[in-house]
């Protein structure tokens, strides 16, 4: 049935496996991590969900973080521990 659907659509190329990729990188689009995307797709590890699909995620990297600004401004525990180490 899809093979037919495909020619009439002139897209010869599109099987089972291009709605499944196509799934993949919306789901990944949308925030879904590897364990989400593998459940829903049925795959046996998120590791073999990675392997397959990792070509789909984002390769920039993200801000550094800020230590002071992640801990709420504990700048006064960064302190203790210097003074503690003297």
């Amino acid at each position: 049935m899809l093979r037919p659907a495909a020619e009439e659509a002139n897209a010869p190329w599109a099987g089972f496996h291009t709605f499944r990729h196509t799934c993949a990188s919306m789901l990944f689009e949308r925030g879904a991590n590897a364990k989400q995307v593998q459940r829903w797709l049925g795959h046996h590890s998120p590791s073999f969900t990675l392997d397959t699909y990792v070509h789909l995620l984002d390769e920039g990297l993200p801000a550094p973080v800020d230590l002071l600004v992640e801990l709420g401004g504990a700048s006064g525990l960064v302190a203790s521990v210097d003074t503690a180490s003297t």
